[in-house]
């Protein structure tokens, strides 16, 4: 009896998948493309770049620039992903009236849209990272009418991988980081974020 049970468990993990990130459930009867498929809300996001960091607490983005000087917004990110393999991110940000430049308050919004797919192998489990490779760029500024800035690219070359630290039903973490080498130094460019499904 243990032993078809065992068999059965070992069949399971082989057929439907099992744990490939560290905060994977154990074990899922959904396969990793129907648990990413739908819409996600960012819930956190840890963010460093040379000469910013960025802090997300789900509605608030506080960037420090040069250590020193702190900004704080109203801000808010969305992840879409269809089974078809098409994404798109929305971000919208509030900036304040500026009395300095005698600009008026605004939100702007971010609408990136490409095609995304799993990626792995070699040294890490395969569907074990995410690619997103960014076709169309719009932006929106609300004090601007029905202006609308729009960057497409053709056939991309370049993506983002992001590790799939834990994809569950409800929660999928993602992680990115990448150190460049120049003459004179590194830069470091990392990212973490949490995302609950709606």
């Amino acid at each position: 009896m243990n032993h078809r049970l065992i068999i059965a468990l070992l069949f399971s993990c082989l057929f439907f998948g099992c744990q490939k990130g560290p905060e994977d459930p154990f074990f899922s009867l959904s396969t990793r493309k129907s648990r990413i498929s739908g819409e996600w809300t960012v819930q956190s996001l840890n963010a460093v770049s040379p000469g910013v960091v960025k802090s997300f607490d789900g509605s608030t983005m506080e960037y420090t620039i040069a250590d020193t000087a702190m900004v704080s917004r109203t801000y808010s990110m969305q992840f879409e992903f269809e089974r078809d393999g098409n994404y798109v991110v929305t971000h919208s940000e509030e900036f304040p009236a500026d009395t300095i430049t005698n600009d008026g308050a605004y939100t702007l919004e971010t609408i990136e849209s490409g095609i995304w797919e799993f990626t792995g192998g070699n040294d890490s489990p395969s569907k074990s990272k995410l690619v997103l490779l960014m076709q169309e760029l719009k932006s929106i500024r609300s004090d601007q009418g029905s202006n609308v800035a729009v960057t497409s690219f053709d056939n991309p070359r370049k993506g983002l991988i992001y590790d799939i630290v834990g994809l569950s039903n409800e929660e999928l973490i993602l992680s990115y980081e990448e150190t460049r080498s120049f003459a004179g130094g590194q830069a470091l460019n990392s990212e973490k974020l949490k995302m609950k499904k709606n």
